[in-house]
C-alpha cells in the first residue's frame, strides 16, 4: 500500500488520454500537481528503466535527478525532452511543483523533433535546443493557464500545429515497433525485422535511430516494465507468477533485469515506488 500522505501536502495526479486525432502520436498525458509546506520534503519518486519518450513542462519548481547508481546530480530545464531511460534516476522535487508530461507513442519523439535519439538515452535535453524559441512561448501560456483543461488544450493546440506541420508519417518499422512495444517476449530478431521490411542489421540502425538504443535492450526495458507493472496492479501474485507471466526463464531472470534496471531488488523497487508523489496523490476531482 502506498505511504500515508501528510495532512498539510497536497498531491494531485491524473493520467489523461490525448484527443482522438493525436493518439496516433501521442499516448497519454501526466499531470503532477504538489503544494507542499515551505521546507517540507516531498517524497522522492524512484524512475526505473523505462521506454517513455516525452515532452516535459515543469510549470513550478523545479526536478532533481540523482543517478542511483553513481550518485551524480542533475537539475531539469524548464521544458525537457526524454529519451529512453536504461538506468534508475531518483527525482526529487521542490515543495510547490506542477508538471505536465506528454508521452509519445514509441518512436514518435525522433520524427517530432527531426533528430537521431541516441544522444537523448538517459538525458533530459534542453527543448528549447531543439524546437527553438516557439516552445518557451508555449511554456510561458502554459504556466498562466487558469484550469488543467486549459493545459491540455494549449498543450494540444501547439502538437497538433507541429505535427501537421512535419506530415509525420508512418512505416512497417513503426508498426513492428509498436508490436514489440506490447509483446516484448513474443518477438525474435528475425521475425521483428521480417515485419519491419528491413535486414537485421537495418533493423538494428533503425532502432538506435529512433528509439535511441537497439532492438535487444529495447525489449529487455519493455518486458521489465511490464513485469513491475503487472506486480504492482496484481499484488497478490508472487514474483515468480509475475516472471512467467512476462516472459521470464524464472525469478532469478527476472532479478537479473532488476538489479540491472532499477538498481534494486523486485520487492525493493516495489516498496520505493510505493512512497512516490503520483501514489499519494489525492483522487482526480
Amino acid at each position: 500500500m502506498p505511504a500515508a500522505r501528510p495532512d498539510d501536502m497536497d498531491i494531485y495526479y491524473q493520467t489523461l488520454p490525448p484527443s482522438a486525432h493525436l493518439r496516433p502520436f501521442i499516448r497519454e498525458y501526466l499531470l503532477l500537481d504538489v503544494t507542499a509546506a515551505p521546507g517540507e520534503a516531498v517524497p522522492a519518486k524512484a524512475m526505473a528503466a523505462n521506454v517513455e519518450q516525452c515532452l516535459v513542462f515543469y510549470l513550478r519548481g523545479h526536478v532533481t535527478a540523482v543517478d542511483a547508481a553513481s550518485g551524480a546530480t542533475r537539475v531539469y530545464a524548464p521544458t525537457a525532452l526524454n529519451g529512453t531511460q536504461s538506468a534508475r534516476f531518483d527525482f526529487y522535487i521542490t515543495p510547490r511543483f506542477r508538471m505536465l508530461s506528454v508521452q509519445f507513442q514509441p518512436g514518435v519523439l525522433s520524427k517530432f523533433v527531426r533528430l537521431p535519439l541516441p544522444e537523448f538515452t538517459n538525458a533530459r535535453i534542453d527543448a528549447e535546443a531543439v524546437l527553438a524559441a516557439d516552445i518557451r512561448q508555449v511554456q510561458e501560456q502554459l504556466v498562466n493557464a487558469p484550469t488543467y483543461a486549459a493545459l491540455i488544450e494549449q498543450t494540444e493546440a501547439y502538437l497538433w500545429q507541429r505535427i501537421q506541420r512535419l506530415r509525420l508519417a508512418f512505416e512497417p518499422f513503426d508498426r513492428a515497433l509498436m508490436r514489440l512495444a506490447a509483446q516484448p517476449q513474443a518477438y525474435s530478431l528475425d521475425q521483428l525485422a521480417q515485419d519491419a521490411c528491413l535486414s537485421v542489421s537495418q533493423l538494428e540502425r533503425r532502432f538506435r535511430q529512433q528509439l535511441g538504443v537497439g532492438p535487444k535492450l529495447f525489449g529487455r526495458i519493455c518486458r521489465f516494465g511490464q513485469a513491475h507493472a503487472l506486480k504492482a496492479a496484481r499484488p497478490e501474485l508472487d514474483w515468480l507468477q509475475v516472471a512467467v507471466e512476462c516472459g521470464y526463464y524464472d525469478y532469478q531472470h527476472l532479478a537479473k533485469d532488476f538489479r540491472q534496471f532499477a538498481h534494486a531488488t523486485p520487492p525493493a523497487l516495489l516498496l520505493a515506488q510505493a512512497q512516490a508523489p503520483d501514489r499519494l496523490a489525492r483522487p482526480p476531482r
